[in-house]
């Protein structure tokens, strides 16, 4: 019984569509789809694929892994950024505008007037939840909404930090992404009576992901980056990964920045790429004591994997650093990262908000 080949994941694919594209730099079509083949241990048809894989996408190349499916988006509560940011403003606001106590059932109502919200008392309770927010009882028995004191502190020193930037009148950046619908229509429209409204497409269309950067003086020249979404999951962050961030970054954005410039960044997985990653505690003891000699951290030779793992744990934040921030660096550039939870202190997404 012949053994079924295990899936070809996205990094995989890429890597032999690299190959492909090595080949062909010399060679015909063909000769490099045999080469490749006999190259990587795969398959002519299944090169084939890939490299047709490749051809729809038309800005840049995008794999997906076969069967992968993505976590789907909820239709209630899987809202964007620039709703998220009205319910935050809300909650914020609420005892300066209403004069009362936040409950579920007053947010509810007053949602359901600013941001169009469907969803029901338990579908804003997640929401809220999943915005760093908690029910707390005061001494009379009733619950308050407060922000949590960590991401309280992550605000504070992030607002802290980009005043220092201002007051230096170094240039500050906003990176982002986003997504339209090929056939996208706004909801509303204006129209002088004598004919009908442009009707909506029963279709949305393929999805195209922008990355985009601006500032103040508006968006950076030749920064936007679009390209078909190749996932099938409502989250178009799945989209980009590190290799196709940093390619941006360095042939796109990099070059139309100004000097010094700040690049405001989210928490995107491909923003958070670790550069010289700490030791887990499965690589050998030879390992562990290489990074601890590295990072001039006092240890012992009759200490236990687990003693230096410990170690490890105490002192790796001190030394954590992130790949994007070192290209940035070399350039003469800084990165600021937005706190969690807080895609409204984005401005760009007033730009996104406006394009749809």
């Amino acid at each position: 019984m012949t053994r079924p080949q295990p899936t070809l994941r996205r990094q995989g694919r890429r890597m032999i569509f690299d190959v492909y594209n090595y080949f062909l730099k010399e060679n015909n079509i063909t000769d490099s789809l045999n080469k490749t083949a006999e190259s990587t241990k795969k398959s002519v048809s299944t090169v084939k694929r890939i490299v047709k894989e490749s051809k729809s996408s038309e800005f840049i190349v995008t794999f997906r892994t076969p069967g992968k499916k993505g976590q789907r988006i909820k239709p209630v509560t899987g809202i964007d950024n620039f709703d998220k940011g009205v319910i935050k403003g809300c909650i914020h606001n609420f005892h300066f505008t209403e004069n009362e106590l936040p409950t579920l059932s007053k947010f509810l109502a007053k949602l359901r007037t600013y941001i169009k919200f469907e969803g029901s008392e338990k579908s804003l309770r997640r929401i809220i939840k999943e915005l760093g927010f908690k029910w707390k009882a005061t001494e009379n028995n009733r619950k308050v909404l407060i922000e949590t004191s960590a991401i309280t502190l992550l605000r504070i020193n992030y607002l802290e930090k980009l005043r220092q930037y201002r007051q230096q009148n170094r240039p500050i950046v906003y990176t982002d992404e986003s997504y339209v619908n090929a056939t996208h229509t706004t909801t509303k429209g204006w129209t002088d009576g004598s004919s009908k409204g442009i009707k909506k497409p029963l279709s949305k269309g393929q999805r195209v992901v922008i990355v985009h950067a601006g500032s103040e003086t508006g968006f950076v020249p030749n920064a936007l980056l679009p390209f078909k979404s190749g996932m099938k999951s409502g989250d178009y962050h799945e989209d980009m990964n590190f290799e196709d961030c940093e390619k941006w970054i360095r042939t796109q954005l990099i070059p139309n920045l100004l000097q010094h410039s700040i690049i405001v960044a989210d928490n995107a997985s491909y923003y958070n790429k670790e550069y010289d990653l700490a030791p887990n505690a499965n690589l050998r003891k030879a390992d562990m004591q290489a990074w601890l000699s590295e990072k001039r951290i006092t240890f012992t030779s009759e200490m236990l994997m687990s003693q230096l793992y410990q170690l490890i744990k105490n002192n790796k934040d001190r030394f954590k650093t992130f790949s994007i921030d070192k290209i940035f660096k070399e350039h003469g550039h800084d990165v600021l990262r937005l706190p969690p939870y807080y895609p409204d202190l984005n401005p760009i997404e007033m730009a996104w908000a406006a394009i749809k």
